[in-house]
């Protein structure tokens, strides 16, 4: 009964591509590890996979359109039966202002979220700022050659002799494999290297927050999305067959009686 069903959509799809070669599955992510997330109350999805989301809502507007056209425009309808109701668009708009094709968040997801990043830049800068001073102020028999600011175990520090450790003080973060060099984070840093990660503490809150915002927003959503998903698949899955027809000139079979295999 199925193959019965399912045969005669390809030869429909099929004269069309002959005609008309401009009919393209759009390719869509693998979001059933998100689906089963919507499914987990309280669970919040990572970025990457709220961008493959955005992906996929796209993919689901597309070919729900183009399977409109089809039953329109070509009276198509064997191939059009497989449209659904694609997803608000406005899920789509909201996730693409606040996560990147990149899989980050950007600053427009939420304002306290740009307001969070401008303190961590401003800290960091003040870090920055001051560890240069210092290691401006530091003669040549102090300084490491070639020495400048850089991070050690999420800390910035500045590479100094070991001769000049004692009156340069601070915390010691790390050393050189001769250690000649090593890597401290001076006193006065200490409280505004505190003051930079409980900024960043801060910004890494508010993503946190922002992506359980998001995934609150779709979870009401998740069978839509999964119907959507599963429409862009057979969609995917019958123009290859009728692409795999028009090459080899195929023809439909007829099915009769039972079939064994």
């Amino acid at each position: 009964g199925h193959i019965r069903e399912s045969l005669p959509q390809v030869p429909e799809l099929a004269a069309l591509l002959n005609t008309d070669d401009s009919f393209r599955a759009e390719p869509v992510p693998d979001i059933a590890r998100s689906l089963e997330l919507l499914d987990v109350p309280g669970s919040a999805l990572e970025a990457p996979a709220l961008a493959e989301l955005t992906i996929a809502l796209a993919a689901m507007r597309v070919v729900a359109a183009d399977l409109n056209r089809l039953r329109t425009t070509h009276d198509a309808r064997r191939t059009s039966a497989l449209r659904v109701d694609p997803p608000s668009r406005d899920l789509e708009a909201k996730l693409a202002r606040s996560i990147a094709p990149d899989g980050s968040v950007l600053d427009s997801a939420s304002k306290d979220l740009a307001r969070a990043r401008q303190h961590v830049r401003e800290a960091r800068k003040h870090v920055m700022d001051r560890l240069g001073a210092i290691l401006g102020g530091l003669d040549a028999s102090e300084r490491a050659p070639d020495a400048a600011v850089t991070v050690r175990g999420g800390r910035y520090v500045i590479p100094i002799r070991s001769t000049a450790r004692a009156r340069v003080g601070g915390i010691v973060h790390d050393e050189s494999a001769t250690r000649a060099t090593v890597f401290v984070e001076p006193p006065e840093i200490i409280e505004l290297g505190n003051e930079l990660r409980a900024a960043e503490a801060a910004e890494q809150r508010e993503v946190l927050r922002v992506l359980r915002e998001l995934t609150d927003l779709l979870r009401p959503h998740r069978d839509v999305i999964a119907a959507g998903w599963e429409m862009c698949i057979a969609f995917d899955d019958l123009c290859a067959r009728a692409r795999y027809a028009v090459e080899v000139n195929g023809f439909v079979p007829e099915i009769g009686g039972h079939l064994r295999i």
